[in-house]
């Protein structure tokens, strides 16, 4: 380096060089100096209305891109705070994203200055796999460096770098330790030759195996590894909301979401075997009830983290290794085992592939005049999409039913919230998606309360114009809340779980995207085929039933006829145990 340059203009030069194309961002001074650099390395700049959005968009790209991670760079104080959220949700969910964030000038430490007084480190470390404060110019290349690096090594997950303003702005010629090329990825470990074995041994003796692909399938980029061991051995699989797509819809050994295993554990089939890949234990998988992995099942646990192997039950095959290399072992070794026709098995899986088609089947598409069913409601919008959409489902009420209607494009295509629970994450993943695959059409299934989070996003997608279709369920409530307290309390007991029957397409028409409303079921298709048609940012406004209830969410609570129980809606209920 010969002329002296800034260090936002190092931060930008140093991603550029790990291969970012794309940041995610949000305006604030503390910033400039590295946003007037981009341009110059060829990154582009996407500019959020909101640093929560900007971090959504960033755990987004970083799932549907070949970058390998996102990158969010916001302003110090309220601009860090606002994306705490996504910085959480991106460590429950384990995606790989660089958090780089302004702060102010180290000079000026403990004398109450602008956006100041608070120590973002501290609040940053129990949600991020790193965080570091950026002392001195010279080392800023070699510590975005090793923030990418552990972004995506072992568990993925998020990282943080405060870059204070005096070093963001400090001129500088030389530095301390450059990048000046792309890092050789780390090698990726490999299941043992024992461990291998006596998965396959397990898995050729069962008689209802299964495969439940989690989101480390994803980020180890294992389809094609796991298409080869699942045609060898036809073993299905099935697949959490983090990994739809993992293997394309069509294929014969793919039975869908997890709720195929939940169906068939119902009927009295239930697998005797269950590979957990990079899907760890918990809500999505059915907790500790036993609804999709049995109590008397054996398990396989596959998992990078040696940390999540056994959590909530013991296992009977631990393989801690990466799902890629795991499954290129089990494919080349399989053909030393025999392995049953499992059709049948299949089959059964299948079954419960669509389990609310049957529940429905014979309701009306619209419960009265000017009301659609929210089922054939979401089902008619979902079918119309064209084929390679990428699927952002927000969570709420929504999302139970856009989930067993959604058919994914491949994997890290279909985006749904995760742990974290978070509402009103899809616009900015929605916006991340597009940024990530661009010509594809990106659709979001929302709610209306959580649709109204980050609503000023249509905003964002029509000034960097992205043909995104928001699709809102409109039931005019809170829908979950809703039914959580009519549940334990009793419908005469709501409160604040009312909303306005809102235009939102007029929202989206006052920033510049188009809308309509739609409240004939005959219109759906239309509605949704013209939006796609015009490649523009478009909000279809769904007026559903708020009376119809997703027959998921009484589970969800629980049964409020159980005597000697206390509720807990969304978790285990509590038994009441009579002393004595």
């Amino acid at each position: 380096m010969t002329e002296p340059a800034t260090g936002g203009a190092l931060i930008a030069r140093t991603l550029a060089t790990l291969g970012v194309k794309d940041v995610f961002a949000l305006h604030g001074g503390h910033l400039d100096a590295f946003l007037v650099a981009c341009p110059d390395e060829g990154i582009r700049l996407t500019d959020f209305r909101h640093e929560a959005s900007a971090g959504h968009a960033a755990d987004a790209y970083a799932r549907s891109s070949d970058t390998g991670f996102g990158v969010c760079v916001v302003t110090a104080g309220p601009g860090f705070t606002n994306a705490l959220t996504p910085m959480t949700s991106a460590w429950v969910d384990a995606v790989p994203v660089v958090f780089i964030v302004g702060s102010p000038p180290l000079r000026e430490v403990e004398t109450n200055p602008l956006q100041g007084g608070i120590d973002q480190i501290a609040m940053a470390a129990p949600v991020t796999k790193w965080a570091h404060r950026v002392t001195g110019v010279e080392r800023l290349p070699d510590l975005i460096e090793k923030a990418a690096r552990i972004a995506v090594s072992g568990r993925p997950g998020p990282v943080l770098l405060d870059v204070p303003i005096d070093v963001m702005f400090m001129p500088v010629r030389d530095v301390m330790f450059p990048v000046n090329a792309r890092p050789v990825r780390a090698d990726r470990p490999a299941p043992s030759r024992s461990a291998t074995e006596r998965a396959l041994t397990l898995l050729a003796g069962a008689e209802r195996p299964v495969i439940i692909a989690g989101g480390g399938t994803v980020f180890s980029r294992c389809s094609e590894s796991l298409r080869r061991f699942a045609e060898a051995s036809g073993v299905p699989v099935a697949a959490s909301t983090m990994a739809r797509g993992v293997l394309p819809e069509s294929h014969p050994q793919y039975v869908g979401g997890v709720a195929s295993i939940g169906g068939a554990v119902a009927r009295g089939a239930p697998p005797d075997v269950v590979v957990m890949a990079g899907a760890r234990a918990g809500m999505y998988l059915g907790g500790r009830s036993g609804s999709t992995i049995p109590a008397d099942a054996r398990v396989i646990q596959i998992d990078v983290d040696g940390g999540e192997i056994g959590r909530l039950r013991p296992v009977d095959q631990a393989v801690v290794a990466d799902c890629d290399e795991t499954f290129a072992a089990f494919a080349d070794a399989c053909g030393a085992f025999d392995w049953p026709d499992r059709r049948d098995w299949v089959q059964t899986l299948n079954a419960g592939r669509r389990p609310f088609d049957p529940l429905f089947a014979d309701a009306p598409t619209e419960t009265r005049p000017g009301v659609l069913h929210p089922y054939h409601a979401t089902k008619a919008a979902m079918d119309a999409l064209e084929e390679g959409t990428v699927v952002v489902i927000d969570g709420g009420e929504s999302s139970g039913w856009a989930s067993v209607t959604v058919r994914s494009a491949g994997p890290g295509l279909c985006m749904q919230n995760g742990y974290l629970g978070c509402l009103g994450i899809s616009q900015g993943m929605a916006i991340g998606s597009a940024i990530a695959n661009p010509g594809r059409p990106v659709a979001i299934f929302s709610g209306d309360g959580a649709v109204g989070f980050n609503i000023q996003e249509f905003d964002t997608m029509v000034r960097h114009e992205l043909p995104i279709v928001t699709i809102v369920l409109n039931n005019a409530c809170w829908a979950i809340s809703r039914r959580g307290q009519d549940i334990v309390f009793g419908e005469n007991r709501r409160s604040i779980v009312g909303l306005a029957n809102t235009r939102y397409d007029q929202v989206a028409a006052a920033f510049g995207g188009d809308g309509v409303t739609v409240d004939r079921y005959d219109d759906i298709a239309p509605a949704v085929r013209r939006a796609l048609a015009s490649r523009r940012p478009t909000c279809i406004n769904l007026i559903v039933d708020a009376e119809v209830v997703n027959p998921a969410i009484p589970a969800m609570v629980g049964d409020p006829s159980v005597p000697d129980q206390i509720m807990i809606p969304y978790y285990e209920n509590i038994p009441i145990r009579s002393g004595g």
